[in-house]
């Protein structure tokens, strides 16, 4: 079997880059160039061959005007054979939150989603806004930079978050975090550099963000996706096409063609997130 690559994009559009940007450094450019950018990649993964899922925020997909609102482009990302999945309402803080809060957040941004594309229950993937929280008290894992610690913040927990997307019907969630003592075991060997596996608990498939970005370390977890036959998980920004770090449109390309040399070898094959469990079916019975 070969190894399977999943690309992830967190498409934040309007009211995300809002909630996202500091007063101080707001400006409408950025809001254009991402929009742009989604262009840019749907067309790439036209001439590669590969599907991507895109995690939209639920409020994009509702009528109104532009470039707030952009359900045609949403229809078109879908109709080119891409996933949709969720990445809250209105890009929240969900650490911040009140469980009713988060219900209303799941529950809308799906539907909305939902009725853009024409899908009923075909969004299946939720992507918490900011990649938050990274905090797990069952599994040790605690992070200060989600702002909000203990029972009175049910956003803050990756446990009672959980819970709160089964109950709104998903049935995948992208996250991150790191037990203290992996953190500890990543400090000593100077990286974090590692695939990481997926489980599943309170029904929800865990999917692992092992990276963000386009970069050489990006291409290092591919070639040991392609090595060890293991499903990875790579993330990115519309947005940081524009910029010139490890999510630049020049990274991107340059991932793209290597990548597309593995393919070619059959030692690599793109999917969506929620086709990941068919296609491991097929390959299983030499579909």
């Amino acid at each position: 079997m070969p190894g399977f690559l999943f690309l992830i994009w967190d498409y934040d559009t309007a009211i995300g880059q809002i909630n996202a940007t500091y007063p101080y450094n707001f400006r409408q450019e950025p809001i254009l160039e991402e929009i742009e950018n989604v262009n840019i990649i749907l067309k790439l993964g036209a001439d590669y061959g590969i599907s991507m899922t895109f995690a939209c925020v639920g409020l994009a997909g509702e009528s109104g005007n532009y470039p707030y609102h952009v359900p045609e482009q949403i229809r078109r990302i879908h109709e080119s054979g891409h996933e949709i999945a969720s990445h809250s309402w209105k890009h929240e803080w969900f650490p911040f939150l009140e469980k009713e809060q988060i219900r209303r957040s799941l529950a809308r941004s799906k539907l909305t989603l939902e009725n853009c594309i024409g899908v009923p229950g075909g969004v299946k993937g939720f992507v918490p806004p900011f990649s938050r929280p990274m905090s797990w008290y069952r599994k040790g894992a605690i992070s200060l930079g989600d702002r909000a610690l203990g029972p009175w913040y049910p956003g803050a927990d990756i446990g009672s978050l959980l819970k709160s997307v089964n109950e709104a019907g998903y049935t995948w969630c992208r996250l991150s975090y790191r037990p203290l003592w992996r953190r500890l075991a990543d400090r000593l060997q100077e990286s974090n550099i590692r695939l990481k596996y997926w489980l599943k608990t309170h029904d929800i498939m865990i999917v692992p963000n092992n990276y963000c970005g386009f970069d050489e370390p990006a291409l290092k977890l591919v070639e040991m996706a392609a090595e060890k036959e293991l499903p990875l998980v790579i993330s990115g920004h519309p947005a940081g096409l524009s910029r010139m770090r490890e999510e630049s449109l020049e990274k991107f390309k340059i991932f793209l063609q290597r990548v597309s040399e593995l393919q070619s070898k059959g030692k690599i094959k793109y999917s969506t997130v929620s086709e990941y469990p068919q296609v491991i079916s097929e390959e299983m019975h030499g579909g």
